[in-house]
C-alpha cells in the first residue's frame, strides 16, 4: 500500500453552490474527522500550486501552468515568443446584476469536438495571432503572441461575481476583448445547438487562464520517487509526464489502490458531478476516507492528506489521537 495518499477536491469553491449552504445535511463522520484533527495550511494559490511543489523540476518552477500543458501535452510546436493560456469552456449566465458561472459550469467536450473548434478557430481567426488547441482533457489551450494577462482558476468563481475573476494585468484589456469575440464566435454556434438538444449546458465562453505563475520556491517535501497520479488535469498530467511518473484513470475508491506499490498517490476527485455536490461528497466518505482512516489506523498508510479551496489538512496516525477537538459539521468546517 502506498505510504502517502492526496485527495485533491478538484473544483471544490466556497463560493460556489456548495453542500455547504445547506442546514440540513447528512454528517460525514470520517471527513469530519479529518477536518477536525488534521493539522491544516493555507494554499495561497490553489492546489495546483501545491502540486507544482511536489511534482515540477527546477526548470519547470519558473513556467506557467499553461506552458507547462503546452511542454508536458506536447499539443502544439514549441515557438519563440509565443505565450500560453488554458481554455476552460464555460457555461455562464445573467443573474440580477451580474453575469455568474453556472455551478457546474465546467464544461468537459470531447476530443472531437475539441479538434473541430480548433479547427474552425483558426478559419474564423485566421488573421490574428491567436491559436486554438485540442488536448483531450478539458481545458484547451490558446496560443498567441507575449501577453501581460491572465484569468484566474474558473473554479475560484462557481457562483461568484464574475468581475473577480476577469484577465487582469497591463494588457488585460486585449485578452478581454478576445473573450468577447469568442463568445460571439460561440453564440449560436452548431454545436451549442446540439448541446441543446442533448439536454446539456451550451458553451458560452472560453475562460483563457494560467498564463501567469506564483513566484517559484523551493518546495519544502518532494514528492518520493515512485508517484502515481489518478485522475484528469491537464496541469499536473503535464507534470507527471515531464517528470516521468504515470497518470492512471480515476478509481472508484480507496480499496482499488490497496495493491499500489508506490509511495505516493495524488488522486484528483471531482466535485462537479451530474447527482450534485451531495452526492460527490457522500461518496467521498464511503469510498475514500472511511476506509482510508482504516488503513491509516492500521498503519497501512502514513499519511493522508485534503486539499480542498484555500487549505490543505494532513492527517498521520499521531493526529488521531487528538481526541480533544471537537468535530464541526463538514459544511461548516470547509466554509
Amino acid at each position: 500500500m502506498a505510504s502517502e495518499l492526496i485527495l485533491v477536491l478538484r473544483d471544490f469553491s466556497v463560493t460556489g453552490e456548495t453542500p455547504a449552504r445547506n442546514a440540513s445535511l447528512p454528517r460525514l463522520p470520517a471527513l469530519e474527522i479529518l477536518l477536525g484533527r488534521a493539522r491544516r495550511a493555507p494554499l495561497p494559490h490553489g492546489w495546483r500550486d501545491h502540486l507544482r511543489a511536489r511534482f515540477a523540476e527546477a526548470s519547470q518552477l519558473q513556467l506557467a501552468p499553461a506552458a507547462v500543458v503546452a511542454l508536458g501535452l506536447d499539443v502544439t510546436p514549441a515557438a519563440d515568443g509565443t505565450q500560453y493560456w488554458l481554455a476552460t469552456p464555460v457555461h455562464c449566465f445573467a443573474g440580477l446584476d451580474s453575469v455568474q458561472l453556472h455551478p457546474a459550469g465546467l464544461l468537459e467536450l470531447p476530443p472531437a469536438t475539441q479538434s473541430a473548434l480548433a479547427a474552425e478557430f483558426s478559419r474564423v481567426f485566421t488573421d490574428t495571432p491567436w491559436r486554438l488547441h485540442a488536448t483531450g482533457k478539458r481545458e484547451l489551450l490558446l496560443s498567441g503572441a507575449a501577453l501581460a494577462a491572465s484569468a484566474a482558476d474558473p473554479a475560484a468563481s462557481i457562483g461568484a461575481d464574475l468581475r473577480d475573476g476577469l484577465p487582469k494585468g497591463p494588457e488585460a484589456a486585449t485578452l478581454r476583448r478576445l473573450g468577447v469575440e469568442i463568445e460571439m464566435w460561440l453564440h449560436e454556434h452548431p454545436i451549442n445547438r446540439e448541446r441543446h438538444a442533448r439536454g446539456e449546458l451550451a458553451v458560452s465562453g472560453l475562460w483563457l487562464w494560467g498564463a501567469t505563475s506564483p513566484a517559484a520556491q523551493r518546495p519544502d517535501m518532494r514528492s518520493p520517487p515512485s508517484a502515481r497520479l489518478h485522475g484528469a488535469d491537464a496541469y499536473v498530467e503535464a507534470l507527471c509526464r515531464l517528470r516521468g511518473s504515470p497518470v492512471a484513470t480515476l478509481p472508484d475508491g480507496f480499496e482499488r489502490l490497496a495493491a499500489s506499490a508506490d509511495d505516493l498517490n495524488v488522486v484528483l476527485y471531482p466535485t462537479l458531478v451530474a447527482e450534485g455536490p451531495l452526492r460527490a461528497f457522500e461518496q467521498l466518505e464511503q469510498r475514500w476516507l472511511a476506509p482510508a482512516l482504516q488503513a491509516l489506523r492500521a498503519r497501512e498508510l502514513s499519511s493522508l492528506s485534503l486539499l480542498a479551496g484555500s487549505f490543505a489538512y494532513r492527517l498521520t496516525r499521531w493526529h488521531l489521537a487528538r481526541f480533544w477537538r471537537s468535530a464541526s459539521p463538514w459544511w461548516e468546517a470547509l466554509a
